[in-house]
């Protein structure tokens, strides 16, 4: 009987020694299928109110659709800082061109390229932190598309992207249009992907 038993309990050890732990993206996976259901039922509905009372005609929103996907902390282009960075560097250098073209002898021009300069070297210095970070689960982006009219009888295709950060703050992005602007921007300046370190 106690060969028995102990033969059991020794099976019972292995099986459960065994189990294979979970890999850190199987853990960020899991972590964020649970936090989109949370944003689904509580979260996402107050952004879309907020959406809608910030239209200019509130009665011709029309919902199309709503995308979700798990954001890691070495995705370039979801960290808030670093996109504001990214984005004011973008408009900096738009406006210098527009400006000023070739001109670069003026001390209005030379201004402009230190802060172009400036902008250029605190983006890649957070570039630079955020690739050599351990990778973690940061939140869920939430891009949302939908129809409103932007002025009488014309309806127009609109979409937004929204962060829900793991610690309940939400962080508006922008209008997809700009996204794209400057997740084609970070990809020329940084010479890598916007969305990981990869």
């Amino acid at each position: 009987m106690k060969i028995k038993t102990l033969l059991i309990l020794a099976l019972m050890l292995i099986t459960i020694g065994c189990r294979q732990t979970p890999t850190i993206n199987q853990a960020i996976e899991q972590v964020g299928r649970e936090k989109m259901k949370k944003i689904e039922k509580e979260g996402f509905p107050r952004f879309q109110k907020q959406i809608i009372n910030n239209l200019k005609y509130p009665e011709s929103y029309e919902a199309i659709s709503t995308d979700m996907s798990i954001v890691t902390s070495n995705m370039i282009m979801y960290d808030s800082d670093l996109f504001v960075t990214l984005r004011d560097l973008e408009r900096t250098i738009r406006n210098f061109k527009e400006e000023f073209g070739n001109d670069s002898t003026s001390q209005a021009a030379r201004n402009e390229l230190e802060a172009i300069h400036f902008l250029t070297e605190e983006a890649l210095k957070k570039a630079n932190i955020i690739r050599n970070s351990p990778i973690d689960f940061e939140g869920i982006e939430v891009y949302h598309q939908f129809y409103a009219n932007d002025r009488p009888n014309h309806k127009a295709k609109k979409g937004y992207h929204i962060i829900f950060h793991k610690d309940d703050r939400t962080t508006l992005l922008c209008d997809h249009d700009e996204f794209l602007r400057i997740k084609a921007f970070a990809r020329e300046l940084l010479k890598d992907t916007p969305y990981s370190s990869n």
